[in-house]
């Protein structure tokens, strides 16, 4: 996948024509993200294939990725990104559900996506209940470890749609304030816990971020932290 940044405040994805049915799940992730919530994320102008590629256009939002930023953020404005983005992922959960009988799925009803599951790379992969979900999660492992795992996922947990991937890199800001939140195609209906632990996936060197913001912003999923540790340590890389 190239991205090409374009005149009059656009960027173009291009991609190979298999990568069209992921461009327009997010594209409807997007259009939802629009008409439900204040989020400021990219504006869907079109998605497209040809025989060659598959592409992608949308509007470009402001700012740069906070992760750069979070060292030399004052507390007020670390403060105002918490404020902020529990206002957005408050506005996700409350977004109407409209898939089915499905509870984990994409935001089309069809199999999500998501880098902490490879096999999503190349199945469809949807759930008819969170019990499927962890069974799925847990399937690869021994006895010991799926005992350990149902600290947390013997919990019964809403249905929500969830972004999916909140690191640093997806989240942009300016003079201290959240700008725009990027990247949407591993957003999907989830566990709430998953965009918790997702957002701990990958970003674990940056005490600030986990400890300040991502911390603040989610509580209470401790155990479902522990787990999802553990489980995706032993999975290993993507």
């Amino acid at each position: 996948m190239t991205v090409y940044k374009l005149p009059f405040g656009l960027y173009l994805r291009r991609g190979s024509p298999g990568l069209f049915e992921k461009y327009k799940v997010e594209a409807h992730t997007l259009r939802m993200v629009e008409q439900f919530t204040s989020i400021p994320a990219p504006r869907v102008i079109d998605v497209l294939s040809t025989p060659r590629f598959s592409y992608l256009l949308l509007t470009r939002v402001p700012g740069r990725p906070i992760g750069p930023m979070i060292s030399v953020m004052t507390d007020e404005q670390l403060e105002q990104v918490v404020v902020d983005l529990k206002r957005y992922v408050a506005e996700l959960r409350k977004m109407p559900k409209n898939v089915g009988e499905l509870q984990i799925c994409n935001s089309q009803g069809g199999g999500v996506l998501d880098w902490r599951i490879p096999d999503s790379q190349r199945e469809e992969l949807r759930f008819e209940t969170e019990k499927h979900f962890n069974k799925y999660l847990t399937d690869p492992f021994w006895d010991e470890i799926r005992s350990r795992a149902a600290v947390s996922h013997n919990i019964p947990h809403d249905i929500v749609f969830t972004h999916g991937d909140l690191n640093p890199r997806n989240i942009l800001a300016e003079n201290g304030k959240i700008t725009g939140i990027v990247d949407w195609e591993n957003a999907g209906w989830f566990p709430e816990y998953w965009e918790y632990t997702k957002a701990h996936y990958s970003v674990r060197s940056l005490i600030r971020w986990l400890a300040d913001v991502v911390d603040r912003v989610f509580e209470g999923y401790r155990d479902e932290l522990i787990v999802e540790n553990m489980l995706s340590d032993l999975l290993g890389p993507f």
